[in-house]
Formats: structure tokens, sequence, C-alpha cells
């Protein structure tokens, strides 16, 4: 007795097939579509609908496995970044945007449908197959996971003297060093330089001693942190990918060590190249998940604080309330898998 084996598709047009006019009695058409939504859900780690693997070229497709297919979209659709939308709130707290199934249904060409009803799979010429595969392919991008690196930090502080001398210490001593430490974990979602100024004490009116230690005193900091990736977590064995990541940038906020009140806070990026809001970074291709580089932020982006606080004390020196100012930027930082590059996803 022969043996009929069965090759299945390993990309949209392989074994000939036509995206233009799909054959529904064609199994390769529902067969592509099922393995292009087990290698989005190996890419994201996840399971799938049950359904989708009883899809065989054997028998005839069900109305059930037709409603596994969708399910499948529609579950993983939410873990899939639309990095296309625009419309964000002004503070980017809606930021990402992730698909929705109601989006994805909404898109041009990806009319999705749940319940379908018995021979519409054979109406239009395969409408229903374009459909699907439209919607699939806006699914590429996910959020990085795991990754490796190192942590890069600047520091310095100075306490007590006079305005310029105390923020151009803290400064100095900041780039005196670069710490470097291990990134192992979570993408980094915080980046950020600055520095500031605590106005930390006034002269005392019954002060006795040398007139050049009873003036005003500041305290001074400048602050990095930045991250150098060079390996990311990929579930999707052997699969190229671009990394990237954005960020959205805003002024410094809270407070400056030993005060309570942040008087002043002014945006500088400081030679980063981020500007206020949302900032992408370079995309960087990647044939090994454990061999590239991937600069986030910059820790030398630390500009000099110049305006000097003011801060509050009673009429013997005393403070009753210290005030501060910062200058420079801060960023949330977001990290992005996007596997519709060539290498990527082999359904794209």
């Amino acid at each position: 007795m022969e043996v009929i084996e069965y090759e299945t598709p390993e990309s949209w047009e392989d074994k000939g097939m036509n995206w233009n006019t799909p054959d529904p009695c064609n199994a390769d058409y529902v067969m592509a579509i099922r393995q292009a939504l087990m290698e989005r859900c190996a890419a994201l780690h996840t399971s799938m609908d049950y359904r989708l693997k009883k899809i065989s070229p054997w028998k005839t497709l069900s109305r059930s496995s037709v409603e596994g297919i969708v399910r499948t979209i529609a579950s993983m659709a939410r873990m899939f970044v639309n990095v296309e939308w625009e419309e964000f709130e002004d503070d980017y707290s809606d930021f990402p945007k992730m698909w929705t199934y109601g989006d994805l249904v909404q898109e041009r060409n990806c009319r999705l449908y749940e319940w379908a009803q018995y021979g519409l799979l054979r109406e239009n010429g395969g409408e229903w197959l374009k459909q699907i595969r439209n919607a699939i392919n806006r699914l590429t991008v996910i959020r990085a996971g795991d990754v490796y690196g190192k942590a890069l930090t600047r520091s310095g502080s100075e306490h007590d003297p006079p305005f310029g001398e105390s923020i151009g210490t803290a400064m100095q001593r900041a780039f005196d060093k670069l710490n470097e430490g291990t990134l192992n974990g979570s993408f980094p979602s915080s980046i950020y330089g600055w520095s500031g100024n605590t106005h930390w004490k006034c002269p005392r009116p019954d002060y006795e001693g040398d007139p050049e230690y009873n003036q005003d005193g500041y305290c001074g900091y400048a602050m990095s942190q930045a991250y150098r990736v060079t390996a990311a977590r990929n579930w999707l064995l052997g699969a190229k990918f671009d990394i990237f990541a954005a960020v959205v940038v805003s002024k410094p906020t809270g407070p400056v060590s030993y005060s309570q009140q942040l008087d002043t806070s002014n945006l500088d990026g400081g030679g980063s190249g981020f500007t206020e809001g949302l900032n992408w970074t370079e995309r960087v291709h990647v044939s090994d998940p454990y061999e590239f580089e991937l600069v986030l932020g910059d820790p030398d982006a630390i500009p000099q604080n110049g305006t000097v606080p003011s801060s509050e004390f009673d009429g013997e020196g005393n403070a009753i309330k210290r005030h501060s100012a910062k200058t420079g930027w801060i960023g949330r930082s977001y990290g992005f898998l996007d596997y519709g590059v060539e290498g990527g996803f082999k359904f794209k």
C-alpha cells in the first residue's frame, strides 16, 4: 500500500500558493494559516487553541476548527504591539498600544468572524482565507522579555559649598568614573541623565567665625543611567529579528536629596538626542540572540544645572523647608522584537 506523504507549507508562497485567488479546496492554504499561528505562539511562548492542533490536510475543515483559528488570533493579538498607532494621551501614559481583536478586525481587509456559516469558506474565491492571512501579517512585533548586558551609571555629589562649586564638583565626580553592572532580567524600564542642587544652608546672623564659611551652601548632584543590551531571549528557535526601543522622555521629577520641594525642572537632553515625548531608537537586526548590541540611553548625557534654588530659613538660619532645582531628562523605556523581517517569521 502506497503511503502518501504531505509536505507542510513553510511560507505563504510555498508550494505555488497564490493568495490573490486562494483555493479553499486546497489544504495548503489552511495548513499555512495553521503554521503561521503556531510560529507566533512559539515566539510568544504561549499556547494555542486546542482545535488548531486538530487541523489536518487529511480531513475537511470543520466550523469548530474555524472557531479555533479565530480564537487563537483573538487571544494572541493582545500580546502583539501596534507600532503604527499614534493616537496616544499627551503624557503617553497609554503607551505602547497593543493590538486587540476589535482593532484588528477593523483593519482594512482583515474581516474575521467566529461563527462561520457552512460553505462560507468557499465563497468569493476564498476571500476568508485572504482576510485571515492579512490579519496574521499585522502581528509581528512583541514586547522584549528577558535581556542580558551591562548597566552603565555615573554619579557624583558635593555638599555645602557655594552653588557653582557644588554643581561643578558633582559633575566632575560623575565623569571621573563609569560604573558597569550586570543587566540580567527584564528589559530596562528607566534611563536618565540629570543634575541638580539643593539650597542647604544660609548665613547665620550670629556667626562669629570666618565669613568664608558663613555663606549660602548647596548640595550638588549629577546622575545618569543607561544600558548596553547584548543578548535577548528568543523563543522562536533559529529566527532572526529586529530589536529596538521606545523612550518616553520628560523633565526630571521629584525633589533633589535633602530637599522637600522641587522648584524648577528644566528639560535638556544633554547630547542624548532625545526630545520631549516619544523617541525611537535605531533598529538592530539580530541573527544571533546572544551576540548583538543595542545601546539604550547615554551615560555621558548629563547636562549641568544652572538654576539656583532658594530654600526657606528662620531668623537664626535654621532650615524650615529646603528647595531644589533640576536640569536634564528622564525616560520610560520599552523594548520590542520584530519578527516581520528577513529570516524572522516564515509567514509574513
